[in-house]
């Protein structure tokens, strides 16, 4: 019997489950820490795990967003 795995990896899914456009500056935060960022954040300085503050400061008007595991699954279930 052959086994196999497919792996799939959206990296800042989280962003993208919040419907933000790709062109908005926006990251999911947790604990003051980024966890996902969108490619426009990306493209000002703005990278995963940076702390909210100095993310901010690269790109003032940073759309932050709350975590929502539920939002992330429905989303990527459709």
């Amino acid at each position: 019997m052959t086994v196999r795995v497919l792996v799939v990896r959206i990296p800042d899914w989280p962003v993208v489950a919040a419907g933000v456009a790709p062109t908005e500056p926006a990251a999911v935060v947790w604990a003051n820490r980024l966890q996902a960022v969108s490619l426009a954040a990306r493209a000002r300085g703005v990278q995963p795990g940076q702390r909210r503050p100095e993310a901010q400061g690269r790109c003032p008007d940073l759309e932050v967003l709350a975590p929502d595991p539920a939002r992330d699954a429905r989303a990527f279930d459709a």
